[in-house]
């Protein structure tokens, strides 16, 4: 019933980490670039500080949702490990709703924070790069993994239901 939507997900999951990785690696290239050029040649590229700011925000916002639809967040293993599969399954029905609440709440105040930025015209303090290139990545990473933490708390919820008609 899921499984289309969830290869859906999981791919678009991925292709966001993908280019989370690689603005990581683009804040290293630059980072490495600066300090290179400083240490060599005693010249310092302006604006280094905005460029690695932006790319590793981007990194961090870009793979959040993978991080949720491959189930890679900490958990308390030890807890939910002694109990049985409909409790278990209710834990991470719990778990899925509660990311979903937290992610909506970051995606929801987010777009009106970053609306009254980009209204006001903010950009960055050194090379001036506008802040709605600080959001886009926010609000993707946040809205996607609102949709994701709703498809798995659908599908946990689904589950405990379909276990509780089977006892029944």
């Amino acid at each position: 019933m899921f499984s289309r939507l969830n290869r859906w997900l999981l791919t678009l999951c991925k292709w966001s980490a993908w280019f989370g990785m690689l603005l990581l690696l683009g804040a290293v290239f630059a980072t490495t670039i600066d300090i290179l050029s400083r240490k060599l040649l005693g010249v310092t590229y302006q604006g280094t500080i905005d460029l690695v700011q932006l790319c590793v925000l981007g990194a961090a916002f870009l793979s959040i949702p993978y991080a949720f639809i491959s189930r890679s967040h900490v958990a308390v293993a030890i807890f939910t490990d002694k109990l049985n599969g409909r409790w278990r399954e209710a834990i991470s029905t719990l778990s899925a709703l509660l990311g979903c609440a937290i992610m909506a709440a970051f995606s929801w105040f987010g777009i009106g924070h970053a609306g009254m930025q980009i209204e006001y015209g903010d950009v960055s303090q050194t090379i001036g790069i506008p802040i709605a290139w600080y959001w886009a990545p926010v609000l993707y990473g946040t809205l996607l993994s609102t949709l994701v933490t709703l498809m798995m708390t659908i599908e946990s919820l689904w589950r405990v239901l379909q276990g509780e008609r089977k006892i029944s």
